[in-house]
C-alpha cells in the first residue's frame, strides 16, 4: 500500500477499503485474510470551520460561539440542525445521514447570503486549530500491518464551500455574481490552511490526505488555476521537503485538468473513477495522462450488481494495465457500495486481486 502511494514499484498489486465502508463480521475476516488492506483516515488536526462531520477529531473550538445542535423530523427523517452563534452573526446547516454506510446529506446550507459570509469569515479566524497527531499515531500503532492511517486535512476552500457550507448553485452563482465577500472569505480559509498543512508537515505521519472531491464539471480549468492551483504547489512542495505525499481525492472528470494536475506538484490523485460512474478516462488513459504521479482507481459501484466474470475481467484489465506501466496498483473501496451487493462482492473483488 505504501508504495501504490509512493509511486514506486512493489512485488504485487494490492487492494485497500476506507474503514467506514468496512462491516465488522465474518464476510470482513475472509477479506482481510484475502489481503484486502484498511484506508483508515484520521483528521490531523481539528478543521478551520464547522466540519463535515461533528465528531471531536474535527471540531476546534471556536472563540466567543456557542455551537447548538439538535433534531427533527421532515417527511420522516431524522434531520439534525448545526447552528453556530456568534457576536457577528448566526449560520446553520441541515443534515441528514443514511442508515448503513452514514453517508451525510446537505439539505441546508450554512451560506445563504453575504451577511452569512463575514459571520462564517469570523468562524474560520476564531476557530483554535489543534494537532491530533497524538491520536494518529495510536490509530497507526493500532492498527499495525493491516493497513495505513492517513492524515486528513481539510479541503481547499473553494471545495469546502462548494460541498459543506453552501452547495454547489449557491455558491457558484454567488461567486460569479457578487464575488467580494466569497473571495474575502477563502483568503481566511486558505490561511488557516496553510496552518493546518504545516501542522501535518511536522506530524510523523507520511501520508497526507485531502478529501478534494474534484470535478471539472464544478471546478473548470480556469478555476482551478485561480483557486487550487497555488495551494496544491506549496503543499507538494512541503510534502516533498518533509519526505511526505499529498494524495487528493479526485472522483469526478479530470481530463481537462490534466496539464495543471502535471504542475500541481500533488504526488497522487486517489478514488478516481471510471466514465460510467462520473469520471471521464479509464485507467488506461489515466497511465498515459499522469505518468509520474501515484493512480489509485476506485472500484466502480455499479460494477457491484455484475456477474462474477465481469468484475473478474475488469480486475484483470486493472492488473494489465498496472504491469504494462510498471506501477504498483492499489484497487480501492473508497465509494458507497451499493448495500445488496457488498457481501457478494468485496470477496470477489479480493480473489480477483489474489490471482
Amino acid at each position: 500500500m505504501m508504495c501504490a502511494y509512493r509511486n514506486q514499484q512493489a512485488d504485487t498489486h494490492t487492494m485497500g477499503i476506507y474503514t467506514r465502508y468496512l462491516k465488522r463480521g465474518d464476510m470482513e475476516r475472509e477479506v482481510r485474510n484475502l489481503g484486502m488492506g484498511i484506508i483508515d483516515y484520521v483528521a490531523l488536526t481539528t478543521q478551520m470551520g464547522p466540519p463535515w462531520h461533528l465528531i471531536p477529531e474535527f471540531m476546534s473550538q471556536v472563540k466567543d460561539t456557542n455551537i447548538a445542535i439538535r433534531y427533527f423530523w421532515d417527511r420522516g427523517r431524522k434531520v439534525e440542525r448545526r447552528e453556530y452563534a456568534t457576536p457577528v452573526g448566526t449560520v446553520y446547516a441541515d443534515v441528514t445521514q443514511d442508515l448503513g454506510d452514514g453517508s451525510e446529506h446537505i439539505s441546508h446550507y450554512y451560506l445563504q447570503s453575504p451577511e452569512d459570509y463575514r459571520t462564517m469569515k469570523y468562524i474560520v479566524e476564531n476557530a483554535s486549530i489543534v494537532s491530533n497527531e497524538a491520536l494518529c499515531l495510536s490509530r497507526r500503532d493500532n492498527l499495525g500491518e493491516d493497513g495505513v492511517v492517513i492524515g486528513r486535512v481539510d479541503r481547499t476552500p473553494y471545495q469546502k464551500l462548494l460541498l459543506e457550507l453552501c452547495g454547489g448553485e449557491q455558491f457558484l452563482m454567488d461567486l460569479y455574481d457578487d464575488p467580494e465577500p466569497i473571495e474575502e472569505l477563502m483568503e481566511a480559509m486558505m490561511r488557516r490552511l496553510d496552518e493546518e498543512m504545516r501542522m501535518a508537515m511536522d506530524s510523523k505521519i507520511e501520508v497526507i490526505w485531502m478529501p478534494e472531491n474534484v470535478t471539472c464539471d464544478m471546478t473548470p480549468p480556469h478555476m482551478m488555476k485561480k483557486y487550487h492551483l497555488d495551494a496544491y504547489q506549496r503543499y507538494g512542495k512541503w510534502a516533498r521537503e518533509a519526505g511526505k505525499v499529498v494524495v487528493a481525492h479526485f472522483d469526478g472528470k479530470v481530463k481537462p485538468l490534466k496539464d495543471m494536475l502535471n504542475q500541481s506538484g500533488l504526488s497522487g490523485l486517489e478514488s478516481l473513477s471510471n466514465p460510467d460512474i462520473g469520471g471521464d478516462s479509464t485507467y488506461e488513459e489515466l497511465c498515459e495522462m499522469f505518468p509520474n504521479m501515484a493512480l489509485l482507481p476506485n472500484f466502480p459501484a455499479n460494477l457491484a450488481m455484475e456477474s462474477e466474470a465481469e468484475i473478474c475481467a475488469y480486475i484483470r484489465y486493472l492488473k494489465q494495465t498496472a504491469d504494462r506501466y510498471g506501477r504498483t496498483l492499489m484497487l480501492q473501496v473508497s465509494e458507497d457500495l451499493p448495500a445488496q451487493s457488498y457481501r457478494r462482492c468485496l470477496p470477489i473483488i479480493a480473489r480477483a486481486m489474489q490471482e
